[in-house]
């Protein structure tokens, strides 16, 4: 039981998104992102910033500047050579070492994913991301729990991660049409964390639908109408609603609600939460979402309530390198009082050049039931990223 926890939870995200960067401050994903919420390919300006501002420059001949460094930071790291065709590449591979130290320790090396996309800026000459056209098609790994069940049919290994529309109608709202993620919550990069893993918001979790963006300083919010993902089969797409909002408490502080109802012909589900993230220092943050989900099996006529805290700081120690440190806890019945998951993922991300990234993970899960508390389980993840 305890091995197969391990297995579903450890397993890091692909979404290049990280909302710690209001330490920075940067509170909204649009700045950076042509999707609002985060995620996906890079603005021009995002592309600056990743290479100057988050990244170090230990690669980089002393006589650069980052003026020079920002100018050549468009695709294969060079400037742009026009203003309205940006393509992509992203990929992620991950080093994973279970039940360390132990005697049934296992190593393995995955290829988390490789993501190519374009995005075609297509407004106005004074403002070319006003209308934007945005396709990235994907390599995600086979689920683990289908590997090794010949029963079970599996899906190819490629698949659209989004594809959308998008029309900034001014500086205040945008309206995105589409294959994007539900809006919803911390959209950290880590889809292992319980807020993701468990409710619905994972990797491979995008929805076709209709979302509407507005943002302001004071506040921003999204609502988001969907219609489950066309390439399921139909019986099993979630259609529903959902909608995220924050609120500038202060110059480095956001706090947020979000709420998410949707149904398929099996399952019928809703999202609650509730998040403050909170910069302190040059770059350092502190994240926290507290959420529940009630997810009613429609065949069985059986409902299961499910609560997660989710905590997250991440620690500047220079430029590009950073300490994350991250504590969860699930409870996946409540009706089930004794029954728990606890987590903590100490680790250290280090953005050591534009577009690359290494991270070192090490996480301690303890699992109490009724009955029993496990033994803690200890397993170590080393990640590469790139992108260009």
């Amino acid at each position: 039981m305890l091995k197969l926890i391990a297995l579903l939870f450890i397993l890091p995200g692909v979404a290049w998104s990280y909302p710690n960067f209001i330490g920075y401050d940067y509170t909204s994903c649009l700045t950076c992102h042509y999707n609002p919420m985060g995620n996906g390919p890079l603005t021009d300006y995002g592309r600056a910033v990743g290479a100057t501002v988050i990244s170090d420059r230990i690669l980089r001949d002393a006589t650069t500047t980052d003026d020079q460094i920002g100018k050549s930071s468009g695709f294969l790291f060079m400037e742009p050579m026009n203003d309205w065709f940006r393509p992509s590449f992203d990929y992620r591979g991950l080093t994973l070492k279970t039940n360390y130290d132990e005697l049934n320790e296992e190593n393995e090396y995955i290829h988390m994913m490789a993501d190519a996309a374009i995005t075609l800026r297509l407004g106005p000459k004074d403002n070319k991301d006003k209308f934007i056209m945005s396709f990235t098609m994907g390599y995600a790994p086979t689920p683990r729990a289908l590997k090794d069940n010949a029963s079970i049919k599996k899906e190819s290994n490629y698949r659209t991660r989004e594809h959308y529309i998008g029309w900034r109608t001014n500086q205040k709202w945008g309206l995105y049409v589409g294959l994007m993620d539900k809006a919803f919550g911390i959209r950290v990069p880590d889809h292992n964390v319980f807020s993701r893993s468990t409710t619905g918001l994972s990797m491979n979790d995008q929805t076709h639908g209709l979302l509407v963006h507005y943002t302001i300083p004071e506040f921003e919010y999204a609502l988001h109408a969907f219609i489950g993902n066309l390439a399921q089969e139909g019986n099993i797409r979630q259609t529903g609603g959902s909608g995220t909002f924050e609120w500038t408490a202060t110059a480095k502080t956001r706090v947020g609600a979000s709420a998410l109802s949707s149904q398929s012909d099996f399952v019928k589900q809703s999202l609650y939460a509730a998040h403050i993230r909170s910069a302190f220092g040059k770059g350092s943050s502190v994240m926290i979402e507290v959420g529940q989900q009630n997810k009613k099996v429609i065949l069985r006529d059986k409902s299961t309530t499910s609560r997660y805290i989710f905590t997250q700081n991440h620690v500047r120690l220079k430029r590009g390198l950073n300490m994350i440190n991250t504590l969860e806890y699930l409870k996946a019945d409540t009706e089930k009082k004794e029954d728990k998951v606890l987590r903590l993922g100490p680790g250290l991300q280090y953005f050591l050049n534009q577009g690359m990234e290494l991270r070192l993970d090490i996480y301690n899960t303890k699992v109490f039931s009724e009955t029993s508390v496990s033994d803690d389980s200890w397993d170590v993840t080393g990640q590469y990223h790139i992108w260009f």
